[in-house]
């Protein structure tokens, strides 16, 4: 994946993802979301298999950078308590 800033300030942020679609834009936004500390967190894909999406986020008191990376870890988290979950169910 390769990802594309944008617009950088204290407050906001734009990225463009080049090869991703929904699925990971609409878990990042989702996440996001959950967070007081979150305006604005959204993304645009007009084509989804033409274009790059472009990911927005505007934040309250905190640097959306970091913000983003708080997210992401707790996304992989996540992910990582899903595979152990699921190794256990399938055995």
């Amino acid at each position: 994946m390769n990802v594309k800033v944008l617009k950088k300030t204290d407050d906001e942020l734009h990225l463009e993802f080049f090869g991703e679609s929904h699925t990971l834009l609409n878990l990042l936004r989702t996440e996001l979301l959950e967070d007081d500390r979150v305006l604005i967190a959204t993304y645009d894909a007009k084509f989804p298999m033409m274009t790059n999406p472009i990911f927005r986020l505007r934040t309250r008191d905190v640097d959306p950078v970091l913000l983003l990376n708080e997210v992401a870890s707790r996304i992989a988290g996540m992910v990582e308590e899903f595979e152990e979950e699921f190794r256990s169910a399938v055995g």
